[in-house]
C-alpha cells in the first residue's frame, strides 16, 4: 500500500492592512502599564483604579488629537507623519521590530538610521555610572547613555533622540519634570541660547530651536526673557520615575571630556546617593 502525498497547503494572504494596524495598534495600547509612564498618576489622579491607558491619554502624552490617534487604532491608513508614527512608538513603548511594523502596516517606510556613534573611549565610562549618565553633543543629540539613563527615561533609544527636543516638545516631558515651567524650561532653554552664541555655525542646532520656538508657546514666550544659563553643573531638581508616587530629586552633575569638544557628559545623581 503506497503512502499517500502530503497535503498541498496554499499560503493564506496576509490580513488587511488596515485590520491588522488596528489590531497591533489596540493590544500595544492596552498591554501599557500606566504605572510604567512616570508621572502618569499625576497628570490623572482619577485614573488609579483604572488598568489601562485610554486613547485619549496616549493621544495627550504623544502631542497630537484623539482624533488622529483614534484613527490608527480604526487602522484608518492616513497619511501619517513619520513624527507622529515614532511618537506613537516612543508612548507605547514599542521594540524596533514593533516600530518598523506600525510604519510598515501604516503603509510608510521607516525613516533611515539616524544613530549617531558614542566618541571613542566614552562608552565604557557611561556604563560604569551607577546613575542614569548620558551624552550629548552640540545640538543636544544623544551620542551615547547607558541603562540607568533607559530605564528612567525609555525615550532615550530611539534613533533621533535628542534632549532638548523631548524637554520642549514631548507632552511627558511636563509630567517627568517636577516644575517643569520654573525649574527646568528656563533653564534649558537659556542653555540652548548660549549654546547657540557658542557654536553660531551649527545647523542642527539652529533647526532644534526653530522647532521648539516653532511648536512651543512656552518656549517661545521664555525665549524673549533675558535668559542666563551655560551649563546645569550643580542644578537641583526632582523628577517623577517608573512606579514611585513621588518626585524624585536628583541633583545634576555635567562635564565636557577634552576628547570630544562641545559635548556634555551628564550625570544625573539621586539624593539617596549623595546622602550615603
Amino acid at each position: 500500500m503506497t503512502a499517500s502525498p502530503p497535503p498541498k497547503y496554499e499560503a493564506l494572504p496576509y490580513a488587511d492592512p488596515g485590520v491588522e494596524l488596528a489590531r497591533c495598534v489596540r493590544a500595544w495600547r492596552k498591554r501599557l502599564d500606566p504605572d510604567e509612564i512616570p508621572g502618569f498618576q499625576q497628570a490623572w489622579p482619577g485614573s488609579r483604579r483604572r488598568p489601562r491607558v485610554s486613547q485619549e491619554q496616549v493621544a495627550a502624552l504623544i502631542g497630537y488629537s484623539t482624533h488622529w490617534y483614534s484613527r490608527l487604532e480604526l487602522g484608518d491608513q492616513q497619511n501619517y507623519s513619520s513624527d507622529f508614527l515614532r511618537r506613537v512608538a516612543h508612548v507605547l513603548r514599542l521594540s524596533a521590530d514593533e516600530m518598523r511594523l506600525l510604519f510598515l502596516l501604516a503603509g510608510k517606510q521607516l525613516p533611515t538610521s539616524t544613530r549617531r556613534t558614542t566618541p571613542d573611549g566614552l562608552e565604557p565610562v557611561l556604563d560604569a555610572q551607577p546613575w542614569p549618565t548620558y551624552l550629548s553633543d552640540e545640538a543636544w543629540d544623544l551620542v551615547g547613555h547607558n541603562e540607568q539613563m533607559r530605564s528612567w527615561f525609555p525615550w532615550v533609544v530611539q534613533d533621533d533622540a535628542n534632549v532638548m527636543r523631548w524637554v520642549f516638545t514631548y507632552p511627558e516631558a511636563r509630567q517627568q519634570l517636577v516644575r517643569w515651567e520654573t525649574e527646568w524650561a528656563p533653564q534649558m532653554l537659556a542653555q540652548m541660547r548660549a549654546g547657540q552664541l557658542r557654536y553660531p555655525d551649527n545647523q542642527r542646532l539652529h533647526s532644534v530651536i526653530t522647532e521648539i520656538l516653532d511648536v512651543n508657546k512656552d518656549a517661545r514666550e521664555l525665549w524673549e526673557k533675558p535668559l542666563a544659563k551655560f551649563h546645569p553643573d550643580g542644578d537641583r531638581r526632582s523628577l517623577y520615575l517608573p512606579r514611585h508616587r513621588e518626585p524624585h530629586p536628583i541633583q545634576v552633575v555635567a562635564l565636557e571630556p577634552f576628547r570630544a569638544p562641545g559635548h556634555r557628559l551628564v550625570m544625573l545623581v539621586p539624593n539617596s546617593f549623595q546622602q550615603a
